[in-house]
């Protein structure tokens, strides 16, 4: 579970506030500290807490995902051989149907022997269309509630996702908020590899940061 974006954009949105700042008001001069997200990330302990918490969770939720699919996929197996061998018997009926027919009535000369063939290939042909479109649908019912019990487990896993994310928003937020009150800081930017907000000059207090969330 990463913490960069979060934090990226808590950095764009100072950003601009700061060239508001800055162009609004030409007598002062905004006081501007940053910090480091990429060491907030892999250094502040409760950050760090908080993503492997957060990990734990996901892993946790899929290992249930796994075990429910499991379970499913044995359900529907079960429930696809009931069907099929409840289609095979319902064919396997017709077909001894039409030959006792043929055994009751056998064809007299060659000209109704070649019609009864036709009529048996062609109820063969009808058998196993029929057979094949019931075994489609079992697939098609198969396929549909795996990918129902997949979008649920995706909703879940992103829904945690956004928790953890949230609260180390939280405790990032809170821990600048107090730095910037304390040393009297109006902006406050990341200042992280992937995003380099102050070239020079301001107060880095990544330092301040992770005293904070250690």
């Amino acid at each position: 579970m990463k913490f960069n974006k979060m934090a990226r954009g808590v950095g764009a949105a100072l950003l601009l506030a700061v060239s508001i700042g800055v162009s609004g008001c030409s007598e002062k001069t905004s006081l501007v500290g940053y910090y480091d997200a990429d060491r907030i990330e892999t250094e502040a302990v409760q950050i760090k807490k908080l993503q492997e918490e957060g990990t734990a969770k996901l892993r946790e939720k899929q290992t249930e995902l796994e075990s429910k699919m499991k379970e499913k996929q044995t359900a529907m197996e079960a429930k696809f051989k009931e069907k099929q061998d409840a289609v095979m018997a319902r064919l396997q009926a017709k077909e001894d149907e039409f030959n006792q027919k043929v055994q009751a009535n056998p064809p007299k000369s060659q000209e109704e022997a070649d019609k009864v063939q036709a009529e048996a290939d062609e109820l063969g042909k009808t058998l196993q269309q029929e057979a094949e479109t019931e075994m489609q649908k079992l697939q098609q019912e198969a396929s549909t509630e795996a990918q129902k019990i997949q979008q649920e487990a995706s909703m879940q896993m992103q829904g945690i996702r956004t928790q953890y994310q949230m609260q180390m928003r939280q405790k990032l937020d809170t821990a600048v908020d107090e730095i910037a009150r304390a040393k009297k800081l109006d902006v406050i930017l990341d200042n992280s590899s992937m995003q380099k907000s102050v070239l020079y000059g301001g107060v880095d207090i990544t330092e301040d940061v992770l005293e904070k969330l250690k």
